[in-house]
């Protein structure tokens, strides 16, 4: 069975606390990140490389779930529209304040709502394919940070966070 995204949105989203570690090194065991140096740094990352890069990982989910659950694929639009509605009433009218505020790019903005969104249906679909790319940058969110690019060549390279 599904599960349920205004869960995940309740329980996770609501308690990011937006950009607060920004500039900081994660503290985390086992992990390894090139670190962006500010958020001019980040605007010039976050362009159509990294886009196609979270696109491809996406699609493979959405590949895998139309191969091998194709009834519960079905409710993949259904699932995507209460999740952009939970997501554009709630959390990302702070994450749009911020951007503005600091007169970033939108692209800012269309990173953040993609990663949220994709997190989401992660979560969603856990119960038939494991949480894995996108889920891994939404912890970073929660961490109070930003991911923003991809260096070295996919799968290969490492992540590129502020």
């Amino acid at each position: 069975m599904l599960k349920s995204v205004n869960e995940f949105y309740d329980e996770r989203i609501t308690k990011i606390d937006w950009f607060s570690n920004c500039g900081r090194q994660i503290d985390k065991a086992g992990t390894k990140f090139v670190y962006a140096k500010n958020w001019g740094d980040v605007e010039k990352n976050i362009n159509s490389n990294w886009d196609n890069l979270k696109l491809q990982i996406r699609n493979r989910l959405t590949s895998s779930l139309h191969e091998n659950f194709r009834q519960e694929y079905r409710e993949w639009n259904k699932i995507t529209i209460q999740a952009k509605k939970l997501l554009s009433e709630g959390e990302l009218k702070k994450v749009s304040t911020f951007i503005q505020d600091n007169n970033l790019k939108t692209s800012v903005y269309d990173s953040i709502e993609w990663d949220l969104l994709t997190a989401m249906m992660e979560y969603a679909y856990s119960p038939y394919i494991q949480p894995g790319f996108h889920t891994e940058l939404f912890e970073l969110y929660e961490f109070g940070h930003i991911p923003c690019g991809w260096k070295g060549k996919s799968p290969e390279g490492t992540l590129l966070v502020f």
